[in-house]
C-alpha cells in the first residue's frame, strides 16, 4: 500500500510540476484540475466496493451459475427481521445477514433463527457509528471483536465474514482491521439502497438492473 501511494504522490508531484510551465492564466485550472483528480481517486480507493486498494475484499461471488447472494445489513430487527425470514424461507432461499453485535445482543432468538435456518451470520460492527470510519486503531478493532464476541456466543461459532459500515474502506478502518484475523471483508456488486426513503418497486428496478451471476445483492 505504501509502494502505491508513492507512485501517486510521485504523479501528482510530477502534474503539479508540470502547471508551473503552462501558459499565464492557466495555473488555476490545472491545479483545480489536479485537486480534483485527487479526490477522486481517495474516494474510489475508500468508497468503491470493488476497490481493493486499502484492503482486499470479495465483491461477488466466484461463479458463472445464474445464482446471485442476498445480503442484509444492519440487524437483526425485531420487526423486519422475521419478516425478512419468512419470505427467504417460503422461497427456500438463503442469505447473509451482516448482524450489529450491540443488536444481537438484544435480540438472540433471531441470530438463531438465522443459523437454524441455514443462513450465515457476518458482523457489522456492534454500533454502527460514523466514528468507526475514523477512530484510532485500537477503537476499530475493538468494535469490530466486540461484535464477533457476542455472534461467537450466542451461536458458539465465530463468524467469518465482516462487513463495514457503509462498505468504507478508510485508512483508519485498516490500522483497526489489520489487527484482526480470521475475517473476510465483504461489500457487494448491486445495492438496493433500501436505508432511503423509497419504494418496493425501486428498490427491485435498482437491484435488477446490475444483477448477472455471482452478484452480491446489499440489502
Amino acid at each position: 500500500m505504501l509502494k502505491a501511494f508513492a507512485v501517486k504522490g510521485v504523479a501528482l508531484a510530477a502534474s503539479a510540476a508540470m502547471v508551473w510551465a503552462l501558459p499565464p492564466g492557466w495555473e488555476v485550472v490545472a491545479a483545480v484540475a489536479i485537486v480534483l483528480a485527487a479526490i477522486g481517486f481517495l474516494t474510489y480507493t475508500i468508497a468503491h466496493p470493488r476497490s481493493q486498494f486499502f484492503a482486499r475484499v470479495v465483491d461477488r461471488l466466484a461463479t458463472h451459475e445464474r445464482v446471485v447472494a442476498l445480503t442484509f445489513d444492519d440487524g437483526p430487527d425485531p420487526v423486519v427481521t422475521p419478516q425478512i425470514l419468512d419470505v427467504l424461507r417460503a422461497h427456500r432461499a438463503r442469505a447473509t445477514f451482516f448482524v450489529l453485535g450491540e443488536r444481537a445482543a438484544r435480540h438472540p432468538e433471531l441470530i438463531r433463527r438465522m443459523q437454524r435456518e441455514g443462513h450465515t451470520v457476518g458482523t457489522h460492527t456492534q454500533r454502527h457509528r460514523l466514528r468507526f470510519h475514523f477512530g484510532s486503531a485500537t477503537y476499530v478493532q475493538r468494535e469490530i471483536e466486540d461484535a464477533i464476541r457476542v455472534v461467537t456466543q450466542i451461536l458458539h461459532v465465530r463468524p467469518t465474514l465482516f462487513r463495514p459500515p457503509q462498505g468504507l474502506r478508510t485508512p483508519c478502518f485498516v490500522s483497526g482491521w489489520r489487527r484482526t484475523r480470521g475475517l473476510t471483508c465483504v461489500t457487494w456488486s448491486v445495492r438496493g439502497f433500501d436505508s432511503r426513503p423509497t419504494t418496493a418497486d425501486a428498490i427491485v428496478a435498482r437491484v435488477v438492473h446490475g444483477l448477472d451471476a455471482g452478484a452480491i445483492v446489499a440489502l
